[in-house]
């Protein structure tokens, strides 16, 4: 990730949380964050909980970020953060790039806010007819992540997506959304449809029908990493039951002890490590309507 896709990236986050800029150039930006962006990234939970509790105006943190990337060396040797006294107040500034603290943190900002979103399809412009109105559907999107994990690791994404109205499936349901413009607010002349499921029921019958497709899915790795266990644990074996069937003398009972420990760490790690398992997560979601009843 470049300095331009970081500079391009950082100011769309501020602009969609309406953050006053006080300079921006392709270097870096100066901006007065806004509360909601303030909660997010300024760390400041006692003084947020104070404003909650009283009804006082907010005072919001103003930054100078730059997106020059520097040297490894001028990283290593210069503060991650200084500070500017100016007579509007004091700014925080701080070098910003691929790898930095800030960066990953604007990351887990926008990767927690937006794991559930709401959007709508713009109509076609142009429409012949201003005064009809259409007929909107919801479908829950969904992107699963399944992996199938053992001393070797392999994941898959599931875009799916559910009709709301009719519970149909479309296992491509993603790839349909990058093919349309979406808005978060609801466009004009348009009418939504009543959901003939839940977005409860939806879910479940996303899970179940994923459920359906890995119980179908080739589990001969599993086979052969159950082996692998068997394999090393049986090599364990070899090494920590000699030793401890001879440490029957009174005097060795706590070195007995303490070999006994390390055998049952090496199980445990030989488990955890070579145990085949298939973990599924939710990377995000959203309620998308689009128009038409599917």
């Amino acid at each position: 990730m470049n300095s331009k896709q970081i500079h391009r990236f950082v100011v769309s986050y501020l602009e969609s949380k309406e953050c006053h800029f006080i300079e921006k150039s392709p270097g870096g930006v100066t901006v007065k964050l806004s509360p909601d962006a303030d909660r997010a990234l300024s760390n400041r939970p006692y003084y947020w909980s104070f404003v909650d509790r009283t009804g006082t105006p907010p005072e919001t943190m103003t930054y100078r970020w730059s997106f020059e990337n520097p040297a490894m060396s001028d990283r290593m040797n210069a503060s991650p953060v200084s500070y500017v006294m100016t007579e509007s107040g004091r700014i925080i500034q701080e070098d910003v790039y691929f790898g930095s603290r800030r960066l990953h943190q604007l990351f887990g900002v926008v990767q927690q806010s937006g794991r559930c979103v709401t959007l709508f399809e713009e109509p076609p412009r142009g429409r012949l007819d201003p005064l009809a109105s259409q007929a909107y559907t919801a479908w829950l999107g969904v992107n699963f992540k399944v992996g199938y994990e053992c001393d070797m690791k392999r994941e898959e994404l599931y875009q799916w997506g559910i009709s709301l109205a009719t519970g149909v499936i479309d296992e491509r349901f993603m790839d349909k959304l990058r093919e349309r413009r979406l808005t978060p607010r609801l466009p004009a002349n348009v009418h939504l449809l009543k959901n003939g499921l839940s977005l409860r029921k939806g879910m479940a019958q996303l899970e179940a029908a994923l459920e359906r497709r890995l119980r179908a899915a080739d589990f001969s790795w599993a086979v052969e990493a159950e082996a692998r266990r068997q394999d090393e644990l049986e090599r364990i074996r070899q090494y920590y039951v000699p030793m401890l069937e001879h440490m029957n003398h009174p005097d060795q009972s706590e070195q007995k002890e303490a070999v006994t420990a390390r055998f049952n760490q090496r199980e445990a790690e030989i488990d955890w490590q070579y145990r085949p398992r298939v973990s599924v997560s939710v990377l995000n979601c959203g309620i998308f309507h689009l128009p038409g009843i599917d």
